[in-house]
C-alpha cells in the first residue's frame, strides 16, 4: 500500500494523528503523526498492513519536508531465504529470519530535501539534515548533515559546544505563544540565542523533581534494568498488548523491569481493568511488572530513573522520545518484532558517546561498593539503590564519595554549623548574616544562572568582598551540601548532586575558606528539601525563626512581587513592620538608593532583606554601619510551602518565586495593611 502524505504549511497548529480506515474495520490507525507547524510537501510511506499493525510513522514539531520523499515501512527484503520472489499458488509469507522494522520518526527541527528515501527503523534526530537524493538507512545523529546513498554525516550544523546547549534547551517544547515571541532570535545567530536562553534551560533542568517510583526489590538473574513504556489506551489498535507479552516473553526471570506509566483521569479504572485482564494471562510468570499511578509534576522526572523507554502510536510518543533523548536514554520501537532484539537491549543505558564510560561507571560502583562493610545500613541502602541510567548514575557516583566519607573525616570539607546555632547567635549576640548560594557563586563565575539577577561584574565584586571578609558581627551562611545529605529527600539531593558536579565543587572550595567557621545557608529553608517534611520537625523549625523577630521592629526589603508575610502569621509576633519594595529582578540595580532608604531607618530596628543576591551585600554593608541585618532568602515561600502541606515546592499565586514553573507570573493583591507598611519604592 502506497499512503499520500501532503500536509500544507502552517496547517498543523497542534500535535496531530492522521487516522485512516486500512484495514477496513471500522477503527482509527493513525498513518501520520506530527507536530505543530511541520509540513510535508509530498511523500509516500510504502508499507503492506497485516494483523501484525507493524507500523508508526512519526514526525516532530517545525520539521519541513520536502517533495518525492520515500518512507518504507516494514518492507525489508529477507535475502537469507531459499527463494527470494514469489510462487505462483503458494501464499506469501511475510519475514521470519529478519527483524521487521515498522517504526520511522523524524525528530523536530529537521529538514528533509527532496527525493529522499528513508528506510524502517531510522529515527532522524533533532535539528538534522538530510541532503536532496540521500537514502537513509541508518539513524541520523542530532544536527548532523547527511548525504549520499547510503546517507552518511557529512558535517554538523553547530559547533559541538552549541548543539549540547541547543540539546538543554530543546526550545520546539516551548509553547506556540514562546516560539513566536522569539522568532526573531530564533531566525538570528546561534550564540546570541544560546545566551537569551540557556541560563532558564540549566535552571529548569536543575528544578526537576525526582518521580516517587516505588522500587521493587530484585532477586532474578542479569543486569538491573528499567524500562519505561506508557501504555496508548485511547488508541483503536493499541501497542500495550503486544509490549507486555513481548517483555513477558523476554525477560521473565530476569532483573528487567518493566514501568508501565498511567496517568489519573476519569478512565482509570477502565484503564487497570484493562491490564488486569493481560496480566491475568501470565499468573504463572515470574517477571517484574512496576505501575506508577499518577499525574507527576514534570514527566521528565520519570526518564532520570530508567534505563530504557519504549515508544507507543500516541501523539506525545516524539515528546517522550525528546525526553529520553535529554537523558542520553536509548529508545526501543514499541512496534518491531521481534521487539526486544539482542543489538537493541545491548545498547541499554548507552549515550550517544561511548559503552566505556558506562564500564567505567560501573567499576566506579564496584570500588565503592567494597566499601559497604564499614557503612551504615542507610548507606548500604543508598549505593544499592544507584540506578545504571548513565545520567543519574553520574550524579550518585560522582558525589556519593563526599556523602559516604564525610562521617569519616576522610575528606577536607567546609565546617559549617546548624542553622539552630546560627539563630542562637542571631538572637542572642544580636549577630547579622549573608548568605551564600548557587545564585551567588554563579554571579561571581559570571554566569547567568538565575532569571531575577543577571551576572554583574560590580555585584560579583562585591559578592566577593563579603564572602571573605573579617567582620566578627556577621555570620556567613553557605549551604551544607557538601558532605552527607541523609537530611534532605530526594528531590533535593538529586538536585544538589546535579548542581554540586566536580568543577562546580572546585570552584567553590576555591572561593572558601577551609579554616573558617560558616552557618548552613538553609536555615531559611526549613521545609521543602527536607525528608522530615511530613513530621513536627519543619513546625519546631519555623518556631526557633520566629524567635528572631518577636517583639521587635521590622524593616523588610524585599522584591515588588515577595509579599513576606502577607496571608500567613510568619511575622505576627513582631512589634512593628515597614517595607521598602525593590525590583522583582535585577534589584542590585537600585542597590545605592535602596541602601541609602535603608539607612533612614533606626539602628534598633532588625533588618530583613530578601532580593536574591543584592541581599547578600546589603545585609553586608548594614551590618558594617551597626544595623543587625539578616539575609532571609526564601523563608516566606517555605513557610507558604509548609501551610499548604504538599511536601513539596508549588506555586503561590500571589508571590515571585523562582523555585516552580510559572512563579515569575505574580497575581496582583489589594491588602490594606500590606499597603500602609510600604514606605518606599524603588522598582
Amino acid at each position: 500500500m502506497r499512503i499520500k502524505l501532503n500536509i500544507p504549511e502552517n496547517s498543523v497548529q497542534t500535535d496531530t494523528a492522521y487516522m485512516s480506515d486500512v484495514l477496513g474495520e471500522q477503527k482509527n490507525f493513525p498513518v501520520l503523526v506530527i507536530g505543530r507547524d511541520s509540513y510535508i510537501e509530498e511523500a509516500w510511506a510504502e508499507v503492506v498492513f497485516d494483523s501484525g499493525m507493524i507500523y508508526n510513522l512519526q514526525v516532530g514539531r517545525y520539521t519541513s519536508i520536502a517533495g518525492d520523499v520515500k518512507i518504507i515501512v516494514d518492507m525489508n527484503h529477507d535475502y537469507r531465504r531459499v527463494c527470494q520472489g514469489r510462487i505462483n499458488g503458494a501464499p506469501y509469507r511475510r519475514p521470519e529470519r529478519i527483524r521487521r522494522k515498522g517504526q520511522v520518526v523524524i525528530m523536530n527541527d529537521c529538514w528533509i530535501g527532496d527525493d529522499v528515501t528513508i528506510m524502517s527503523g531510522v529515527t532522524i534526530g533533532n535539528g538534522a539534515v538530510v541532503a536532496a537524493g540521500a537514502v537513509v538507512v541508518k539513524d541520523v545523529p542530532s544536527y548532523a548533515i547527511v548525504s549520499g546513498n547510503p546517507a552518511k554525516v557529512i558535517g554538523y550544523r553547530f559547533e559541538e559546544r552549541q548543539i549540547e546547549a541547543l540539546e538543554l534547551i530543546r526550545w520546539w517544547n516551548w509553547t506556540a505563544e514562546k516560539v513566536r515571541a522569539a522568532a526573531g532570535l530564533l531566525y538570528g545567530d546561534i550564540d546570541t540565542f544560546i545566551e537569551a536562553f540557556l541560563p532558564d534551560a540549566q535552571r529548569e533542568l536543575q528544578q526537576i523533581p525526582m518521580a516517587d517510583i516505588i522500587p521493587m526489590e530484585k532477586t532474578k538473574s542479569g543486569p538491573d534494568r528499567r524500562l519505561l513504556y506508557i501504555p496508548d489506551f485511547e488508541q483503536d489498535y493499541p501497542t500495550y498488548p503486544n509490549v507486555i507479552e513481548a517483555f513477558v516473553n523476554s525477560y521473565a526471570d530476569t532483573n528487567y523491569e518493566l514501568l508501565l506509566y498511567i496517568r489519573e483521569d476519569a478512565d482509570l479504572q477502565e484503564k487497570l481493568e484493562r491490564l488486569d485482564d493481560i496480566f491475568s494471562k501470565y499468573e504463572d510468570v515470574d517477571c517484574y511488572v512496576n505501575l506508577f499511578v499518577a499525574n507527576p509534576e514534570d514527566e521528565r522526572s520519570l526518564f532520570g530513573q530508567v534505563d530504557g523507554y519504549i515508544t507507543n502510536r500516541s501523539t506525545d510518543n516524539v515528546r517522550y522520545m525528546d525526553m529520553a533523548d535529554l537523558y542520553g536514554i536509548s529508545c526501543i520501537s514499541g512496534v518491531d518484532v521481534p521487539m526486544f532484539a539482542e543489538q537493541v537491549t545491548e545498547r541499554m543505558c548507552r549515550t550517544q558517546t561511548d559503552k566505556m564510560q558506562i564500564d567505567e561507571l560501573e567499576r566506579k560502583v564496584g570500588e565503592l561498593q567494597a566499601m559497604l562493610s564499614n557503612l551504615t545500613n542507610a548507606y548500604k541502602q543508598q549505593i544499592a539503590q544507584l540506578s545504571t541510567n548513565q545520567y543519574a548514575m553520574n550524579l550518585s557516583v560522582d558525589n556519593l564519595k563526599y556523602e559516604v566519607l564525610a562521617t569519616q573525616d576522610k575528606l577536607q570539607l567546609p565546617t559549617i554549623r546548624s542553622g539552630q546555632e546560627a539563630i542562637d547567635k542571631i538572637i542572642s549576640e544580636r549577630k547579622s548574616m549573608a548568605r551564600f548560594g548557587d545564585g551567588e557563586f554563579a554571579v561571581i563565575a559570571g554566569v547567568n544562572r538565575q532569571k531575577f539577577q543577571h551576572a554583574d561584574a560590580e555585584l560579583a565584586r562585591r559578592l566577593m568582598e563579603v564572602l571573605h571578609m573579617e567582620n566578627e558581627e556577621v555570620l556567613l551562611g553557605i549551604p551544607d551540601i557538601y558532605g552527607d545529605l541523609s537530611k534532605y529527600n530526594t528531590e533535593c539531593r538529586y538536585n544538589i548532586r546535579a548542581y554540586l558536579t566536580e568543577e562546580v565543587r572546585k570552584q567553590n572550595y576555591d572561593l572558601l575558606d577551609m579554616d573558617r567557621t560558616y552557618y548552613d545557608a538553609y536555615v531559611t529553608r526549613p521545609y521543602a528539601s527536607y525528608h522530615d517534611n511530613n513530621t513536627d520537625a519543619p513546625k519546631q523549625r519555623f518556631d526557633a525563626l520566629k524567635k528572631i523577630w518577636q517583639g521587635r521592629n521590622l524593616v523588610i526589603v524585599e522584591g515588588e512581587k515577595s509579599r513576606l508575610g502577607i496571608g500567613n502569621d510568619l511575622f505576627a509576633g513582631a512589634k512593628s513592620i515597614v517595607r521598602i519594595l525593590g525590583p522583582a529582578e535585577h534589584a542590585f540595580d537600585r542597590y545605592e538608593e535602596l541602601f541609602a532608604e535603608t539607612k533612614k531607618q533606626g539602628k534598633d530596628k532588625l533588618v530583613l532583606v530578601a532580593l536574591g543576591p543584592t541581599a547578600t551585600v546589603l545585609a553586608y554593608d548594614l551590618a558594617i554601619e551597626g544595623y543587625q541585618a539578616l539575609d532571609i532568602g526564601h523563608v516566606d515561600i517555605e513557610y507558604e510551602w509548609f501551610l499548604a502541606g504538599k511536601g513539596k515546592k508549588i506555586e503561590v499565586k500571589t508571590k515571585y518565586n523562582n523555585e516552580v514553573a510559572g512563579g515569575d507570573q505574580v497575581e496582583d493583591v489589594h491588602d490594606a495593611e500590606y499597603e500602609s507598611q510600604i514606605i518606599a519604592r524603588y522598582v
